[in-house]
């Protein structure tokens, strides 16, 4: 596998941040319980690993207390919601307070414990590779985590009067480790980006129609249901349906060949997409027929959409080398009422669009909610 850094298209950048938010998030919660548990056995295991005195240790509990506190606050937040920051907050937090803590401790030892330096910087070592997994993710996590701390920590080290020539020899490990753990922390990075990046390739074939790059039938019925219930649920959201069926397809196809039919197919495609607005959507329905989704539009607005589809079709024919097709469309138009399933909604479009068809073609139909239930019961 190649680990390239890839650029996320634009299409997918909101899905992207989604992503990294949803990934933030379970390493967050893992990772404080992580801490938690490897302070707890620090602290429990005093005496086995020969720890400083008593007296000592109240000074080493002061310079861990941001520790315990980002942990819990991480904790709380997952299990409470409260407080309800970014993932990437909590693990900055975390990473943060965890520098703090392991060099505060190293110039603590450096002034009153040399001889137990080599155990800090054993810690120093697990804490600088579990920052880079943390929340380092590129060049400026890397100045926030590291060198910002580490421009702190030499500016302490000569106040309180520690040669960094004795620090010098126990740093070797854990600027090593510090390597590893970036490099370790870019291939993370790398190998998110490329997993996302096939989930959503693998979503836009199972979602969108490979002919026109519209969607699917697949993908579009939950969109339709969704709107319906956002409707029901806020009064003033109404909406509306078109449907469009272009008029002697089948010609175009047994005079030029299926080639340019595509052709016609996708330029259809291309130029509903720019008589919609960005919150509409559009999918192919089947065949040479496209189902269109109005959010947010009245009868007087979806009128008008549709008039601007007849006109993008009919006003300029559509080219492949030398063949020229005058192609129309007829269109069936249906507002959503409070009695409309998807089903009922899109029956509805369908019975204007056979009125569109009978009346001569190249036109809107419009069947109100009233008629279409005359029409089923008829028909049946």
């Amino acid at each position: 596998m190649r680990l390239s850094d890839l650029q996320i298209p634009r299409k997918w950048q909101t899905a992207y941040r989604s992503y990294q938010e949803r990934t933030e998030r379970i390493f967050a919660f893992y990772a404080a319980w992580l801490m938690l548990a490897t302070i707890l056995a620090y602290l429990f295991s005093r005496e086995l690993r020969d720890a400083p005195s008593p007296e000592f240790w109240s000074i080493a509990s002061l310079v861990r207390a941001p520790v315990y506190f980002s942990v819990i606050i991480t904790l709380l937040a997952h299990y409470t919601g409260v407080p309800n920051w970014r993932p990437k907050v909590f693990l900055r937090m975390m990473s943060l307070s965890l520098m703090f803590s392991i060099l505060s401790l190293f110039l603590i030892y450096a002034r009153h414990w040399p001889e137990a330096l080599s155990q800090v910087s054993e810690g120093l070592m697990i804490s600088f590779f579990g920052v880079t997994l943390l929340a380092t993710r590129g060049l400026r996590d890397w100045v926030i985590q590291f060198l910002t701390p580490l421009i702190i920590f030499g500016f302490v080290a000569l106040l309180v009067e520690v040669p960094l020539t004795r620090l010098t020899p126990f740093l070797f490990g854990p600027s090593v480790m510090l390597i590893i753990g970036l490099v370790v922390s870019e291939i993370m990075r790398r190998l998110g980006k490329h997993q996302f990046l096939s989930e959503q390739e693998m979503k836009e074939l199972a979602t969108t129609d490979q002919l026109t790059g519209l969607l699917n039938r697949h993908a579009f019925l939950p969109m339709v249901s969704h709107a319906i219930s956002r409707a029901r649920r806020e009064e003033r959201e109404r909406f509306c349906l078109i449907i469009g069926d272009l008029d002697h397809f089948k010609t175009v196809n047994d005079t030029h060949g299926h080639d340019v039919g595509d052709l016609v197919l996708r330029e259809t495609a291309v130029r509903l997409g720019a008589s919609l607005r960005q919150q509409d959507a559009v999918c192919r329905w089947g065949g040479e027929e496209f189902l269109i989704l109005l959010p947010a539009t009245s009868y007087d607005g979806a009128m008008e959409v549709a008039r601007r589809i007849l006109a993008a079709m009919s006003d300029t024919p559509v080219r492949c080398d030398d063949v020229s097709v005058q192609q129309t469309i007829s269109l069936g138009l249906a507002c959503f009422s409070e009695e409309d399933s998807p089903e009922s909604l899109i029956a509805r479009a369908d019975l204007g669009l056979y009125e569109a068809k009978a009346a001569g073609r190249n036109r809107i139909g419009l069947v109100p909610a009233e008629e279409a239930v005359q029409a089923g019961s008829s028909l049946g």
